[in-house]
């Protein structure tokens, strides 16, 4: 009988090949896949998908919300699904609930969403001893042992003074640190890896940190839901370089003990590895594709697939590019927010203003908790990138 972690395996990875073919990899390129999967009274759905490894730097970064910053699959899968979650609200769908006294919506009982990723989140999730885990993995340098930065309840230090094998899949932290001890520091936020143009986003490691204490939903959707949505379970290929320690570091362990004011909370997700295999896992043979594929469970004749590069719809004029109809991508900012004021709209929710002169910026800001649970999250950190507030400013006319 197959497990569950290889049924959530199994259902993405068949997703994803039902797929077509524009904005997948070449035979010589690899990509990281992701999903979200449903479950719902025993039935497993296929939600959301993304697929990339790339990001833009600083100087492409798009005041108007009509950029992706951030193309890695876990990331291009959040937005996906957030997106899913707007055509469930404005559709009526299985996943939630509308309560008129309280203006919101909630998630219906028995729901659960699982996360699925064929490769280790890049960042802090990534950086781990060999020697703690056998797992097939590729070995970047040998290095004399060094304390870590954060103090766990695992030691790392029981062969200290032996040489050890780090796994790790680069991008620099944000601290000050000479380059030397930077790639070895554990419990760091970091920037994507990359070169040339430097990116401002953050790792896959912080935001998947953040995601299990704030939920998955963000700011403008956590002021018209009643909770937060949690993920019940996380799944990893078991060919991919991995660590459960370094995983759960990752995510809890270097923010230490937290308090969220209600209804957020830390989620301890379930940690699974499934045995299946996905083609296009990275290697040292081949090279990154450049594109990004978006699938999120809409309406069919919403356009459920699209595909990016460099944060754009793939193959656009610079005439189609200015064309809300068909140059922007439907996961950017701007699209999701044009989609929570329909929402708004739809169902009567009040606003503090007009929302037709409401800011990007200011409908972040409209549920307060979430404001104030986003800042004890980040608060944990050492740092976090600060994006410039022009980049925030833009609102649907």
């Amino acid at each position: 009988m197959e497990s569950f972690p290889d049924k959530i395996a199994e259902i993405c990875l068949k997703c994803f090949e039902n797929l077509p073919k524009t904005g997948k990899p070449g035979s010589q390129e690899w990509t990281v896949l992701s999903g979200i999967v449903r479950e719902l009274e025993g039935n497993l759905a296929v939600v959301a998908l993304g697929t990339g490894s790339k990001c833009i730097g600083r100087s492409k970064m798009s005041k108007n919300g009509d950029i992706l910053n951030d193309s890695h699959a876990e990331i291009i899968c959040k937005r996906s699904f957030i997106r899913y979650i707007y055509s469930q609200l404005e559709h009526g769908g299985d996943s939630f609930v509308w309560d008129e006294n309280r203006k919101k919506f909630s998630l219906k009982n028995g729901v659960k969403f699982h996360f699925f990723t064929t490769q280790t989140p890049c960042g802090d999730a990534s950086i781990f001893p060999e020697q703690i885990d056998h797992e097939i993995g590729e070995v970047i340098e040998e290095i004399p042992s060094k304390r870590p930065k954060l103090e766990i309840q695992e030691n790392y230090e029981e062969n200290s003074g032996k040489p050890r094998k780090i796994h790790k899949t680069g991008g620099k932290s944000l601290l000050e640190h000479s380059p030397d001890i930077n790639c070895e520091l554990m419990g760091l936020v970091r920037t994507k890896p990359g070169r040339g143009d430097p990116t401002l986003s953050v790792s896959c490691s912080d935001k998947l940190s953040k995601w299990v204490h704030l939920g998955l939903q963000g700011a403008l959707l956590s002021s018209i839901l009643t909770d937060p949505v949690y993920l019940q379970s996380f799944t990893i290929l078991s060919s991919a370089p991995f660590n459960e320690t370094a995983l759960n570091r990752a995510l809890y362990d270097r923010l230490g003990p937290i308090e969220l004011p209600a209804p957020f909370r830390r989620t301890r997700v379930e940690i699974h590895r499934s045995s299946k295999t996905f083609e296009f896992a990275k290697n040292d043979q081949r090279r990154p594709c450049d594109a990004a594929i978006s699938y999120s469970l809409v309406p069919v004749d919403e356009k459920r697939i699209e595909v990016a590069v460099d944060g754009k719809r793939q193959g656009l004029t610079k005439k189609q590019y200015g064309n809300p109809g068909i140059g922007r991508l439907k996961i950017c900012k701007r699209e999701l927010y044009e989609k929570f004021l329909h929402v708004c709209r739809l169902k009567g929710i009040p606003l503090r203003k007009n929302d037709e002169f409401l800011l990007y910026k200011e409908a972040k800001m409209l549920d307060e908790i979430y404001v104030k649970a986003k800042r004890v999250v980040r608060g944990k950190f050492d740092s976090w990138t600060v994006k410039n507030e022009g980049l925030l400013e833009f609102f649907i006319d």
